[in-house]
């Protein structure tokens, strides 16, 4: 199978011929990710139908060259698969102008250190040759002692996705403790106070638009751990 990816992919990546015009276009702000060993990289991309036509377009991934015990695997509109998995298994409608920011590159290195790189692309299904292709790079460096600390002290938030609402847990020994939710720009969208040292908190995300926040865990105005939320409405 990944050898049957890797030909399609160079197909794709050869000459298109003239009658065919590109309808895709892809920007992907960050394609060189690092972060520790026991923490999900995740990488994004803008694609844009720029045609006058509708399309239906899918997503695959090729595993370029992953370092040993990285495990790889994506989401996209919402669903995530299996590392297993290398192709989307259904089609989305792009009308004309539509823009696709849902794509999640995901590596959890599993507590591995080393240098992962993944491909994806995306595929005009009735022509093959129209399509655009983002390759990230990961890099899984040693966890440090303050690192391993702050996963313990910050849950995963469950659901992961989330529509109407999330559940964290945190741990701290400060009574100054704050939850502070940010978009991918930086801009805060919810601060909530956090009164106990230990306990779960629910964070409604109804009022939240469906993108990618980052959470953290803030002890007297410093941040000591900080994950990811997805929040997709259904």
């Amino acid at each position: 199978m990944k050898k049957f990816l890797l030909f399609f992919v160079g197909v794709l990546l050869g000459s298109v011929p003239a009658v065919y015009s590109q309808s895709l276009q892809l920007t992907a702000p960050n394609t060189s990710l690092s972060g520790p060993a026991n923490t999900i990289m995740s990488g994004h991309a803008t694609v844009t139908n720029v045609s006058g036509g509708i399309i239906d377009v899918k997503v695959i991934r090729i595993l370029n060259d992953t370092a040993a015990g990285h495990s790889s695997y994506f989401c996209w509109y919402g669903a995530c698969y299996p590392a297993a998995t290398d192709s989307a298994p259904f089609t989305i409608t792009y009308f004309p102008g539509d823009v696709d920011t849902t794509l999640e590159a995901k590596l959890d290195p599993r507590n591995n250190t080393g240098f992962s790189t993944v491909t994806y692309c995306y595929i005009n299904d009735a022509n093959p040759s129209d399509s655009v292709c983002v390759t990230y790079n990961y890099d899984a460096r040693p966890v440090s002692v303050g690192e391993i600390n702050g996963s313990k002290a910050l849950s995963v938030a469950a659901p992961n996705p989330a529509d109407a609402y999330t559940v964290i847990n945190y741990s701290t020994t400060s009574k100054n403790v704050r939850l502070v939710i940010s978009n991918l720009l930086g801009a805060v969208v919810k601060d909530i106070p956090l009164s106990d040292r230990q306990n779960a908190v629910v964070v409604p995300t109804s009022d939240l638009l469906s993108g990618v926040y980052s959470y953290s865990l803030k002890e007297n105005g410093s941040v000591i751990a900080s994950r990811k939320l997805v929040v997709n409405h259904k």
